[in-house]
């Protein structure tokens, strides 16, 4: 967390709010976050520069900035908001005193898990706050960025013409572990986590801890129209929040209330009225219906979701 439906809410809320800002000054109160150049180095760098372009590739942001490319991944509770001047911050803002999580939904001032601030000569600016500190940024130079070792092991981009059957069935060449396992390898599809990894087989009707190599054909078809299937689902709703997702403007979205199976253990499946369960697949929670989802091969015919 956060996933694709996530980043791209918050790469839409950026793109309105900051293309052809000026920064004015960069503060880095944490260095363990940046790991590429040094925090002063990067400081230096972006001080006075435009920002031109903000885009996404798998679960990484992309800040076109002046010279550079600011890549950053925002690990599992990285939070990038955008904060306007003219606006009060949010009254109820509350650091919980044992988890440090963030409370308020809205504007919120800078406080002790807020680690790089972008201060913009109209005197707005841009916040990113992570409570665990998992978030990682880097610089490169444009012509770096395409060799770059964290885009050279990215998978499938879905929503891109490069998301296509032959290219996906290829994916599975030589893979012989677990299905939920490969769908959390960022090599076989770009910006698939947790959360969109169980729906995605629910949808298809395949059991996380099914053999990739045990698929049949009909269900890697199946699996292969689930998952940008369920991507929209969660970009439509603005993306899952639990604890600490919220977009550039400090909202949660909505797709929680619409998850079949994630974090519904012991519901009723929504399809077949069995109760939902959870396993632990490549040491991460996994939740599925032992009906619509059996471990061996399922039935030819699948109503879909």
């Amino acid at each position: 967390m956060p996933e694709l439906p996530e980043v791209e809410t918050i790469r839409r809320g950026l793109e309105k709010k900051i293309i052809g800002q000026v920064i004015e000054k960069v503060e880095v109160r944490c260095h363990r976050i940046i790991l590429r150049p040094t925090p002063q180095e990067l400081q230096i760098a972006l001080a006075r520069q435009t920002i031109r372009t903000v885009s996404r590739r798998g679960k990484f942001l992309i800040l076109e900035v002046g010279d550079y490319c600011l890549l950053i991944h925002l690990g599992m509770t990285g939070q990038l908001t955008y904060w306007d001047q003219s606006l009060d911050d949010d009254a109820g803002f509350f650091i919980h005193p044992q988890t440090g999580l963030q409370m308020a939904r809205h504007q919120h001032p800078v406080d002790k898990h807020t680690h790089v601030s972008f201060f913009f000569i109209n005197g707005n600016a841009l916040h990113y706050r992570d409570t665990r500190q998992f978030g990682k940024w880097r610089l490169y130079r444009p012509e770096e960025l395409a060799a770059a070792p964290e885009f050279k092991r990215l998978g499938l981009e879905p929503f891109t013409p490069a998301y296509n059957w032959k290219a996906f069935q290829a994916r599975f060449q030589g893979r012989s572990l677990r299905v939920k396992s490969l769908l959390l390898d960022q090599r076989f599809v770009a910006g698939v986590g947790n959360i969109y990894a169980d729906e995605a087989l629910f949808d298809a009707g395949i059991h996380p801890r099914r053999l990739s190599l045990s698929l049949t054909l009909e269900e890697k078809r199946r699996l292969f129209r689930a998952i940008p299937k369920v991507l929209r689902r969660g970009l439509k709703y603005g993306g899952t929040s639990f604890q600490n997702y919220i977009n550039a403007d400090g909202r949660s979205g909505s797709n929680q209330q619409r998850l079949r199976v994630y974090g519904r253990e012991g519901k009723r499946c929504l399809r077949c009225k069995r109760a939902i369960e959870r396993i632990i697949v490549s040491q991460r929670s996994s939740h599925f219906c032992p009906h619509c989802q059996p471990k061996r091969r399922s039935p030819r015919r699948w109503p879909g979701s």
